[in-house]
Formats: C-alpha cells, sequence, structure tokens
C-alpha cells in the first residue's frame, strides 16, 4: 500500500472519529437543553461528561485541520483522471 493511501484511509478514520465525538456533543447538548439529564446523571457528572464530549471534538479538530492533502492518484504513465478506467497492458 502506498503512502497515499495510507494518508487517505487515515484521514477517513479520523474523520469519522471526529464525526462520532461531535455527535455525542450534541446529544449532551440536547440532554442539557431538554432537561433529561436530570433522570440519568448528577448535575456534577452530567457537566463532566458534558465537557469531556466538547474536549473530544476540540482533540480532533487539529488533526482534521493539520493534515496534508492527499497526493493525486497517478500511474507510471501520468494522473488518472477521476471516473476513466485503466487499461491493462496486453
Amino acid at each position: 500500500m502506498d503512502n497515499g493511501q495510507t494518508l487517505r484511509k487515515f484521514n477517513k478514520t479520523a474523520e469519522k472519529w471526529r464525526d462520532l465525538a461531535e455527535k455525542r456533543r450534541l446529544y449532551f447538548e440536547d440532554l442539557h437543553q431538554s432537561g433529561r439529564w436530570k433522570y440519568y446523571y448528577t448535575e456534577a457528572a452530567f457537566f463532566r461528561r458534558l465537557g469531556k464530549a466538547a474536549e473530544l471534538v476540540d482533540l480532533w479538530e487539529p488533526v482534521l485541520r493539520d493534515r496534508p492533502a492527499a497526493p493525486p492518484l497517478t500511474s507510471p504513465k501520468g494522473p488518472v483522471p477521476v471516473g476513466m478506467p485503466r487499461r491493462r497492458a496486453t
């Protein structure tokens, strides 16, 4: 596997983890706004978890912001336009 493929896989995985952290933060915000958090948590425990959820989103942002752009797909004969099939050598 070349470095370009590895980088694209890492970026895709990092985006998924960041999105998951954001969904969790939004869930805790919804619990707070609706008041449902009182059924599940003490006030201290809830705000600790809400803070941790927001912290996780903040931790993923620099990973995604500072990542280098993935190199374009290339072949021995030069770049392959997206959507164009590669021909096999016969």
